[in-house]
């Protein structure tokens, strides 16, 4: 017998043309939160664009840091005549659009305060009136309650929702029930249509992360980074070589029960949840869980078989993993994420630099500031001291056509292959000293002419006069600080607090 909710899955199932032919001249579209890439509705209306009769035109496309790539719109309409891109963080495959054709919108923003910052312009409880025409988002097979669970998209999937007068979800039998958090799931009656996607013919784009070798400066940032983790650590990292590089570094290091609390769950986390380093057991907030908002499964079946009702996982959406107030409320809490340059006023760049978009700030600035603003948190910016093109990665100041991702008062710890300096609390001269410090050493020369000239550092000021981590200048070592918080909650509610009661 056929019951009410499995009536309702199979009245709204439809082809990708059927949805494709639906979509209309002027339609904005989002294609898919981080982990939630739509493929085969995307080719579907890609199809159709150009100057013809019952062909689309003036079609908005909004992504938000989308790995799959879009070629089909590439090659059908390169020079966006019929279709714009706006994109919210950067990938290879749109840089290279914007690179060879000047074509692909960049805004800045990050994840949590900043997606509802740009897309209150959109949400509405009232369908009809909300700003985007189509949500395309790939989901599991439903239950049988009628629960599409948003699995490797959890994301920003929430936020979506809210935003569009359609939504499509583009079925994937490859995806695993990714267990909560919250927002995790949508049922069938909040849905218009769903589309069934044959996974042998739209696969992932399978990487080999345990094949990727960290370069000798990245085995270099990362040893210096284990210098101030300690047992009971929460940890956020990024994607790529260097995250890389550190999981071995912590695993050489034997750190215990350790926890996490990031963005992006990448091959590096789960490794070390495999080792078992990670426990979770010490965490304040969601102990026991390893929580994370988005995957992207380059390796399908490993990431299948470890996110598959995996109750020491919970997945969320990124207003909670990003929130400055949860991150603030994870004791000792490290987050270590890549940088493009760093200014001697301690200005970081990620995103946008010498007028060209790199990526996005992403969850760069919540987890870099608000990690060092946790009992005994650290926020990392790790960067190799000079660029691919052998350009220092220290710079005096950011060059123009360059974003502030982090604002000098916010940078914390800083980490190249020469050392790891602490800004926080230095003086203008000192802050210049301990960064020309760890760049490069054929770069510290010019880098010293430069901040003498411009007043960052006084002509008697010796560039090795910076303070330590609990070394000269009067500056406290990591440990001396490990149970100390800085009095944000207690400053704002008027709570009482002691200065020389650390943490207290």
């Amino acid at each position: 017998m056929t019951t009410p909710i499995q009536q309702k899955i199979r009245d709204k199932k439809r082809t990708p043309e059927q949805i494709a032919g639906m979509v209309k001249s002027g339609d904005w579209i989002n294609h898919g939160t981080m982990g939630g890439d739509s493929t085969v509705c995307s080719q579907a209306v890609a199809r159709r664009l150009g100057p013809g009769p019952g062909q689309l035109r003036d079609i908005e496309i909004w992504l938000h840091g989308n790995p799959v790539p879009r070629p089909e719109f590439q090659e059908i309409d390169p020079l966006e005549q019929y279709h714009c891109m706006h994109n919210f963080f950067m990938m290879p495959w749109n840089r290279k659009a914007r690179d060879t054709n000047k074509v692909s919108d960049w805004a800045q923003w990050g994840w949590a305060y900043g997606i509802w910052a740009y897309h209150y312009r959109f949400a509405n409880a009232t369908r009809e009136n909300r700003g985007i025409d189509w949500w395309f988002n790939a989901a599991t097979v439903p239950d049988h309650h009628g629960f599409f669970n948003m699995s490797y998209g959890t994301s920003n999937s929430n936020v979506y929702r809210q935003t569009a007068k359609k939504i499509v979800f583009e079925v994937r039998s490859d995806y695993p029930w990714a267990e909560g958090g919250r927002f995790n799931t949508i049922h069938i009656d909040e849905i218009d249509y769903w589309v069934e996607v044959d996974c042998a013919k739209h696969t992932w784009p399978q990487v080999d992360e345990r094949g990727i070798k960290p370069k000798p400066e990245e085995e270099a940032i990362a040893r210096h980074i284990m210098t101030i983790m300690r047992d009971r650590d929460v940890v956020q990292l990024g994607i790529g070589s260097l995250p890389s590089a550190c999981i071995a570094a912590m695993a050489d290091a034997g750190f215990k029960d350790l926890g996490i609390h990031t963005e992006m769950l990448n091959f590096g986390l789960i490794k070390l949840i495999e080792s078992g380093q990670v426990t979770n057991a010490y965490k304040n907030l969601d102990n026991g869980k390893s929580v994370y908002t988005f995957a992207f499964p380059f390796d399908s079946q490993w990431y299948y078989d470890t996110i598959h009702r995996n109750q020491r996982l919970a997945a969320y959406d990124s207003g909670y993993t990003n929130n400055l107030q949860n991150i603030t409320r994870i004791d000792n809490m490290i987050a270590i994420d890549n940088c493009v340059a760093v200014d001697l006023l301690g200005q970081q760049c990620c995103s946008f630099y010498e007028m060209r978009p790199i990526s996005g700030t992403g969850g760069f600035l919540h987890f870099v500031i608000f990690a060092g603003h946790s009992r005994g948190g650290r926020g990392v910016a790790a960067i190799t001291s000079r660029s691919k093109k052998g350009t220092s990665r220290i710079v005096p100041f950011l060059p123009t056509g360059s974003t502030v991702d982090v604002p000098a008062q916010f940078t914390q710890y800083v980490c190249t292959e020469y050392g790891i300096v602490n800004l926080r609390g230095l003086s203008g001269y000192e802050r210049a000293s301990a960064l020309i410090s760890i760049a490069h050493p054929d770069d510290r020369a010019w880098l010293d002419a430069e901040a003498r000239k411009h007043g960052l550092i006084a002509p008697k000021f010796p560039v090795s006069m910076y303070p330590e981590e609990g070394g000269g200048r009067r500056y406290p070592s990591y440990d001396d600080r490990r149970n100390y918080k800085l009095p944000l909650h207690s400053e704002i509610w008027g709570f009482d607090w002691d200065p020389f009661q650390s943490g207290k």
